[in-house]
């Protein structure tokens, strides 16, 4: 008997970590135009995913960014990150899942936005949801100034290197 609950404890664990690793945001270092190194021309890029006033179902489920058509970040609702890139046009890709029709059947959404990130500046990308009702939702990836995305941010979670450099404590 003791031997069972060690057993049944032991995969409720796993389940729970496996869950938990499933829900947070993550960040693809190998991304071709990802610049690790610090001192080479590069772009600072926050992607900023704010809550929503209400649920939105499988909506709400973990976003995926992609720059010019490879995976960049996963990234939760109320979550932001930091990403240095190499200057240049990009387009940025967000796919998501969504209930539509009268159904709520599950399908993949897509949108897509061209930017061009210079060198030595500092971007704000917003990922706001757009409700199409029984279309479903979509998102748009948005660029914003330093005011609004601190604004939006304030009651955000930094994640990776966005909390050793947190939007609010920036200077505009």
């Amino acid at each position: 008997m003791r031997a069972c609950k060690s057993i049944i404890r032991v995969l409720f664990l796993s389940g729970l970590i496996g869950l938990i690793g499933c829900a947070s945001t993550q960040i693809q270092s190998k991304h071709p135009l990802v610049q690790a190194n610090a001192s080479a021309p590069h772009a600072r890029i926050y992607f900023i995913r704010p809550g929503t006033e209400r649920t939105m179902g499988v909506a709400d489920n973990v976003v995926n960014i992609e720059l010019d058509q490879h995976p960049l970040i996963k990234l939760v609702k109320g979550e932001y990150v930091l990403v240095d890139l190499k200057p240049g046009e990009v387009t940025v890709t967000i796919k998501s899942m969504t209930s539509w029709g009268p159904q709520g059947k599950i399908k993949e959404m897509s949108r897509s936005k061209d930017f061009n990130f210079d060198e030595d500046d500092t971007y704000f990308i917003v990922i706001s949801p757009v409700d199409g009702e029984f279309r479903g939702v979509f998102f748009l990836p948005k660029s914003v100034d330093y005011v609004t995305a601190r604004e939006i941010s304030r009651h955000l979670r930094a994640v990776g290197r966005a909390r050793d450099y947190p939007i609010p404590e920036l200077n505009g």
